[in-house]
This record gives C-alpha cells, structure tokens and sequence, in this order.
C-alpha cells in the first residue's frame, strides 16, 4: 500500500472538515426527506384532498361508451384504458399501464395514430427504484430508513463533539446559507 506524505493527509482533512461542514445542511435535508418519501404513502402523497360533490343532470352513458369504444377499435385493444386524456382539443390520448406505459395518441383531423411504448432504461430504472424506494421490498425501506436515521445521527453528533475554528462556523454558515438559497431557486 502506498504512503501518503503528511502535507496531502492534512490537505485531505482540511476538505472533509470543511465540506462536511458545508454539506451538513444538505446531508441532514437528504436525510430527513428520504425517510419521509420512502413512506409517502402514509403522509398521503404529501396532498390534502378536499372533495366537494354536485348534482348534475343524470345523463346516458351510452355516448361516452361508443366514443371510447369507438377509439379501442382503431387501436385494435378490447381493455379499457387507465386513462384517457384529450389534449388541446385535437388529440385523444388512451393510456395503458402504469403512468401510460403504453400510450396511444390518435389525432382525428389528420387520420394519424402514434403508439409510444416505455421501456425501462437499466440499470438506470433499477437505481431509479431504489432511490425513491419504489416497487422495492419492505427490506430496502427499513435499510433504507436505518441508514439515514444513522447519518442524521452521525452528522448532529459530529457538529456538537466539533471544536470549532473561526473557519469552521464561516464553513457551517456557509453551507447553510447555499442550501437556503438553494431551496429559494428551486422553486
């Protein structure tokens, strides 16, 4: 195993101390949102829901039907979509699977008919998966959550056992100034 010389080994601990202190802000934000994503089903998706009822004329359904019907006939499918979207007043869109795996978008006016086909780019898809811990095994949620349980744990305990040096508060004010104007930006 190589040696490294004391100037680089101090270099390199002027970068953690620094950019873990910079970063801290960040690492704790990660931190937190992913335990709460990685349950998002249990906060709601994060959405209030405020459903409000009217009456409407009872109408014959019969008009909706032949139109869907009409449309799975020219795409050749006998299921019903997941979802049916009309853009612009020009296309009708007939979504299939999960967030329109399969999407067929018919324009009428110009007798023209596209079928878009998703397919999963890996293992880009995979990792995707695993960072939003979705369509993933209870397992991977509970390692998940430990791991960032444990890092919120390690990065507040680190900051409060830290002998501060003057540049270590402008590191932390720093940080937490980039991240706060970070979250302004991001809109």
């Amino acid at each position: 195993m190589a040696v490294i010389d004391s100037g680089t080994i101090r270099i390199m601990r002027k970068i953690h101390r620094w950019g873990g202190l910079v970063l801290a802000a960040f690492i704790l934000f990660y931190c937190i949102t992913g335990v709460l994503l990685n349950h998002r089903k249990a906060f709601r998706y994060f959405t209030n829901k405020e459903k409000t009822e009217y009456r409407v004329p009872a109408s014959d359904t019969a008009k909706m039907r032949a139109f869907i019907d009409f449309y799975k006939g020219q795409i050749n499918r006998t299921d019903d979509p997941t979802v049916i979207r009309i853009k612009k007043g020009k296309t009708i869109e007939f979504l299939y699977g999960s967030h329109g795996k399969t999407t067929y978008i018919i324009d009428p006016a110009q007798g023209r008919m596209e079928r878009v086909e998703k397919q999963p780019v890996e293992p880009w898809s995979w990792l995707n998966r695993l960072h939003k811990a979705f369509k993933t095994g209870w397992t991977w949620v509970v390692i998940s959550d430990l791991i960032s349980i444990c890092l919120i744990v390690v990065t507040i305990t680190g900051m409060i056992i830290f002998k501060y040096r003057v540049a270590d508060f402008i590191s932390v004010a720093l940080g937490v100034l980039i991240f706060i104007l970070a979250t302004a930006v991001a809109g």
